[in-house]
């Protein structure tokens, strides 16, 4: 971390002999505010600038967008204080947000689950189905949000909001967008075509994107084979203005990818002498997804704004594999098909205060099938992954009363959530479970002056066990195999935490330590017994407390001359309680964050350079000691330099050109089942017309 050192040294250097140029911005602070303070909905279910929120709060807008690397929708959060990416196989990622990981996190689309019934709590492919092209901002709440969000919501909630037409004139108009890149180490070819067209009382937008993936190449030229896979999305959102203040939105979203193989069971792992499988692909995977959407802005005796919801999804999860040795194959089919009906309500009212309330109610049904193909080429049909028909059905309600006192806002919030989950079995003796929980959360927001906030939280979040914990059979990676346990209990958390922000002077800071305490957690656990096949035999299980401790920080500055200067910095530490005592958690990102430093060099020429760093992680649980794609040693420690030109001309033309890590650095970002792209040469065209 020396060299990391000496960059912080030289930038504060650069930053000292700017700020006697940057006096004028004290002047006027509060036009800094708002251009510093980007709106987000999802925090509180009302539009509220970040600075304004007494939650902790990243957003990823439309513009930052296109100056990122880009191929999975989680590659977009990768930069971000506070979310840790894990990425399993070239295809698939996910966010990790203070210390949690897959299901433990609600991942919405538009404000829709896509969490599902099957969703693993661990590493998953499903938020890879999500388009980014058609992705208009991101926003991550780090910290429970079970109140407003419900169940799963235990380490935050990332909420991608797409792309809405907007027009205002009565003429009709088109206007869309055209792009294209090309990335050396993954071999990458991306396209993605778009269009708007309407007027200010119909209006649509349609956008089609392919991507074309080959053999990844990791630092010093090591090629790491089965990496390749196609991916094609087709998006589609029309908007009907029927009045002024109400609207209807009606928006269909399509990702198909054929054949994505799965790279840590097709490449031998940490304690393995060969590999798993000789094939294994996810054949296909596919989301399909419907949303009908009703606003209205006529106030009423019972709300001043509304939002009702229907919405439909199907996510494929089928699979093809065959072992290493022999030539029988297995394919399996296993879908989630998960309708939404829900509402929101906001009131301001006489008092200084508003309230938040509404309802969710949805059906998640799943079907699974799995075959044998013999040598003789005889079909057998196996135990499902997951018991057939099989259903997770909710209903619930909730409120958030929002004070207002002077300088102070104070939040105080509850959720009745009803679970009947359903496995479908009549094998398994308890086939029915019933769940009822209440959660809850307050905040405080002090407002010190136009520019600085104080805030804190205290919350519970809630998880009930899914088809996936309760229901599962078969074989996992890392030689596992999967025993149903109908006999879990939900996971729960109580979370505190305090921060401070600013927005305005030119700068924007954020700070927030948080302390979390996770009891009932839900864990593959061995069971000290092994298959015929010597497989070992695992089993979901409530293991015992973790606690969970850390700080999130991030900076951005920006100097007179056009330049940017941006940092951030996050610390996780998890301890979970044994029977032998205290040890680590399992896959608790190491230290990490990003410095980096952006600057107009023209009218038409900007550079961004930065630098991505990460601590070693050699403090690891027994299941991280297990888990064949992280060293037992330990994740080394990187630090990796990226710099890029941006050649842009008027609102309508951009030309981006990069090295992402020059120095060709071989590297893992801890828990993920393959090496990190090596040095990579960047090529993108924007065109918007």
């Amino acid at each position: 971390m020396k060299k990391l050192f000496l960059l912080l040294l030289s930038i504060q250097a650069v930053q000292a002999q700017e700020l006697t140029d940057d006096q004028n911005r004290a002047e006027n602070p509060d036009q800094d505010i708002e251009s510093l303070a980007p709106l987000q909905v999802t925090a509180s279910k009302t539009a509220t600038a970040t600075n304004d929120s007494a939650t902790a709060v990243s957003v990823v807008t439309r513009d930052e967008i296109k100056n990122k690397p880009n191929t999975l929708l989680p590659d977009l959060l990768r930069q971000e204080s506070g979310v840790y990416i894990q990425q399993t196989t070239p295809g698939q990622a996910i966010p990790i947000i203070r210390g949690l990981k897959g299901s433990q996190n609600v991942h919405l689309v538009d404000g829709m689950r896509l969490n599902t019934a099957f969703f693993r709590n661990a590493p998953n492919q499903y938020l890879a189905l999500v388009d980014s092209f058609m992705t208009a901002q991101i926003e991550v709440v780090r910290g429970p949000s079970s109140v407003l969000y419900g169940g799963d919501a235990l380490g935050g909630v990332v909420n991608v909001l797409t792309h809405t037409p907007e027009f205002y004139s009565r003429e009709w108009e088109l206007k869309g967008q055209v792009y294209s890149s090309w990335d050396s180490a993954d071999e990458k070819w991306i396209s993605h075509a778009g269009a708007d067209f309407g007027n200010n009382k119909i209006a649509s937008t349609i956008g089609l994107s392919y991507q074309d993936i080959g053999q990844r190449t990791t630092g010093s030229g090591e090629s790491i084979p089965f990496t390749a896979y196609t991916s094609r999305s087709l998006n589609n959102k029309w908007v009907f203005n029927t009045s002024d203040m109400t609207n209807w939105t009606f928006d269909l979203q399509y990702t198909h990818q054929p054949a994505t193989p799965r790279v840590d069971n097709l490449v031998a792992g940490f304690g393995e002498t060969e590999a798993e499988s000789r094939v294994y692909l996810f054949r296909p995977n596919e989301r399909q997804f419907a949303h009908l959407k009703y606003t209205s802005a006529n106030p009423t005796s019972w709300f001043d704004m509304a939002n009702v919801h229907l919405a439909y999804q199907k996510i494929s999860d089928n699979r093809f594999s065959q072992p290493l040795s022999g030539s029988r194959t297995d394919t399996e089919q296993n879908q989630s098909e998960l309708l939404t009906l829900q509402a929101d309500w906001n009131k301001a009212m006489d008092d200084d205060s508003m309230l938040v309330y509404g309802f969710e109610s949805y059906l998640d049904t799943i079907s699974s099938a799995r075959q044998r193909s013999l040598t003789s080429g005889e079909a057998v049909p196996r135990d499902a992954r997951y018991p057939d028909g099989s259903s997770m059905q909710l209903l619930a309600v909730y409120a958030d009363w929002h004070q207002y006192a002077g300088n102070h806002e104070f939040t105080t919030g509850v959720r009745l959530s009803d679970y009947d989950i359903d496995l479908n079995s009549p094998d398994i003796e308890q086939d029915r479970l019933n769940l009822t929980d209440l959660t809850w959360h307050a905040s405080w927001l002090y407002k010190i002056n136009d520019q600085d906030r104080i805030f804190a939280n205290i919350g519970r979040g809630f998880r009930p066990p899914n088809i996936f914990d309760l229901g599962q059979v078969g074989e996992r990676s890392g030689n596992r195999f999967n025993i149903i346990n109908p006999n879990l209990e939900p996971e729960s958390v109580i979370s505190v935490d305090l921060g401070y922000k600013h927005a305005g002077n030119g700068w924007q800071a954020e700070i927030v330590g948080f302390v979390s305490r996770y009891q009932d957690v839900i864990a593959s656990v061995e069971t000290g017994e092994v298959t015929d096949d010597g497989m070992t035999i695992v089993q979901s299980q409530n293991i015992n407390e973790v606690d969970i401790v850390g700080l999130e920080a991030e900076l951005n500055y920006y100097f007179s001359n056009g330049g940017h200067l941006f940092a951030n910095l996050t610390y996780t530490h998890g301890d979970e309680e044994t029977e032998d005592g205290a040890g680590a958690a399992d896959r608790i990102p190491p230290t990490f964050g990003v410095i980096g430093y952006q600057q107009d060099l023209s009218d038409r020429w900007k550079m961004r350079s930065q630098v991505r760093f990460a601590e070693t992680q050699d403090r690891l649980s027994a299941r991280d000691l297990s888990d064949p794609r992280i060293n037992p040693f330990g994740t080394g420690g990187f630090v990796v330099y990226d710099t890029h030109f941006t050649w842009q001309q008027g609102i309508d033309r951009q030309v981006r050109l990069g090295v992402e890590n020059l120095f060709d650095k071989k590297y893992r970002e801890h828990a993920s089942g393959l090496d990190a792209p090596g040095r990579n040469y960047h090529v993108s065209f924007y065109y918007d017309f």
